[in-house]
């Protein structure tokens, strides 16, 4: 049998993931600049997105896929790409940090924060790590007080308590 990516469903809950991701590999050169920019103005101004997007993050593809047949599911729903970005991600950029030496853990991780102030385009956030400047071109409606997840220097979007529960205790 041959192993087969499974569809995303929600293309745009994946990307506001995984863009964030996106400056590595159009460093490497395994992804270009301007499809990452494409990528990141339709979920930025919520647009259709008809692309495979799959192929563009492939090491992120290929997790989520594990995870959900592991949880036995057909595709990459909400549930698994919150649960891989959320409590799994860190696993795997450990791992592939052995095999491709540029990813910072510490910017690739994905932490919980609370925002404390809003400016336009940016938040200041409160993270495990300290406070940090986020864009927030992919959360609308922030305040101070909400609960974000943060991916390099991006705000992802606003968090339930459950899923920070258990990101706060991984």
């Amino acid at each position: 049998m041959v192993f087969q990516i499974l569809p995303v469903k929600n293309k745009e809950l994946f990307l506001r993931y995984a863009v964030p991701c996106g400056e590595v590999l159009v460093k490497r050169g395994e992804l270009r600049r301007e499809l990452l920019q494409k990528l990141h103005d339709s979920v930025m101004h919520r647009q259709d997105i008809n692309l495979p997007v799959e192929r563009f993050f492939p090491v992120a593809s290929r997790m989520c896929t594990v995870l959900a047949i592991k949880m036995g599911k057909k595709t990459i729903d909400d549930e698994v790409i919150r649960r891989y970005f959320l409590i799994e991600h860190e696993k795997a950029i450990i791992w592939r940090r052995q095999v491709k030496p540029d990813i910072d853990i510490r910017d690739c991780r994905v932490y919980p924060g609370r925002v404390i102030e809003v400016y336009s385009g940016k938040a200041l956030v409160k993270t495990p790590m300290g406070e940090v400047m986020l864009r927030t071109d992919f959360v609308e409606n922030l305040k101070p007080g909400d609960w974000i997840t943060k991916h390099y220097d991006y705000a992802i979007e606003k968090i339930k308590t459950s899923y920070l529960n258990r990101m706060l205790r991984r």
